[in-house]
């Protein structure tokens, strides 16, 4: 991200349809499913599209997702342990695509929102509840 702008960091020769990733510019698309891929994410990005809220805790959001967990999903894990995954993994995720602004020191997500994003949510949230 830039500082000046708050928005998704763009490259030189970067078109509107590339994000900058982990690993460098990807498609827009690729980023889509790359936030999509992942119960966790899904869970949190239609939170946000449903709630209120535009501002959580990472503790917060923690709560939500072990309450969403799929039959399919492992059990067991404690708080501690979705509060690390999502501090360590989805929430950084979340935030390269730029669905969210992610802030680790006070642990707080921000919902900025990603239209492509929640449009494939739409679509998958009806195939989950179909399936």
């Amino acid at each position: 991200m830039t500082e000046e702008s708050g928005t998704p960091d763009r490259r030189e020769g970067d078109s509107e349809n590339t994000h900058v990733g982990a690993g460098g510019p990807q498609p827009l698309i690729d980023s889509v499913f790359e936030v999509l891929a992942d119960w966790r994410r899904r869970e949190v990005c239609q939170f946000f599209v449903e709630a209120d809220a535009e501002t959580a805790t990472v503790a917060e959001l923690a709560v939500l997702v072990a309450g969403c967990r799929p039959t399919a999903a492992p059990a067991g894990r404690s708080h501690g342990d979705l509060v690390d995954a999502l501090a360590e993994t989805h929430l950084p995720c979340l935030d390269r695509a730029g669905v969210v602004d992610y802030d680790p020191r006070s642990s707080t997500v921000r919902y900025r929102g990603q239209p492509t994003v929640e449009k494939w949510l739409e679509h998958v949230t009806a195939v989950d509840d179909r399936g």
